[in-house]
């Protein structure tokens, strides 16, 4: 088993402006604003939102991400982020046309997940930690791991459909979790915290640091 250094996208970078468009024609801010008053926001000209949305200029990530943030399109957001392999793609708006068919099959997700998981802990109490892994353990935590992607699929859409029916937009649920998380301290809050953390781990492991 070894490790990939590829972003996984099925966008090429090329349709960065497509994005741009479709976040500008399908705003979600309650008015729809203008090339000049979009610009404006982003601290740039009509022009260049103009050439943005037409292909003639080329946004770098940052701007994008500006350019979509302010037109509130989740959809658009998460196609950008796929573009540069942090997140999956948007599901087909087609199977999202209801609310409660997405919440149940989310809890078909969940269901999945734990069936996996509880294959998952079975395989892991049973192997002898020395052996090798074989390709019917790969296999397994493989599909293990597809449910976990199909699990933050379901659960990003049931946010997105939250905030176009009810208008509670997916940060919010960000911002709640990492409050609740950085209250239980279960969460690293700085990186420099995480290489303490690591060295102690070493040490009480009886390793020796660099």
């Amino acid at each position: 088993m070894g490790n990939r250094s590829t972003t996984i996208s099925l966008y090429s970078r090329s349709r960065i402006n497509d994005i741009c468009e479709y976040a500008f024609r399908n705003q979600r801010t309650g008015e729809q604003m203008t090339y000049e008053s979009l610009g404006k926001q982003i601290g740039r000209s009509s022009r260049w939102v103009s050439d943005v949305i037409n292909g003639r200029a080329t946004p770098s990530r940052e701007d994008a991400e500006e350019f979509i943030r302010i037109c509130d399109n989740h959809r658009a957001i998460r196609m950008l982020k796929h573009m540069y392999g942090d997140a999956p793609p948007p599901t087909d708006p087609r199977l999202m046309a209801n609310f409660t068919g997405a919440l149940y099959n989310l809890i078909k997700q969940c269901e999945d997940v734990i069936s996996e998981a509880e294959k998952t802990i079975e395989w892991e109490r049973t192997r002898r930690p020395w052996a090798p892994i074989r390709a019917d353990d790969e296999r397994q935590l493989k599909a293990f791991g597809k449910q976990i992607e199909d699990l933050f699929q379901s659960g990003d859409d049931v946010h997105i459909l939250m905030d176009e029916r009810y208008g509670i937009d997916p940060e919010v649920h960000q911002q709640n979790w990492l409050i609740e998380a950085r209250a239980q301290e279960i969460i690293v809050t700085d990186p420099r915290e995480l290489m303490q953390r690591e060295r102690q781990e070493l040490l009480f492991a009886g390793g020796t640091l660099l």
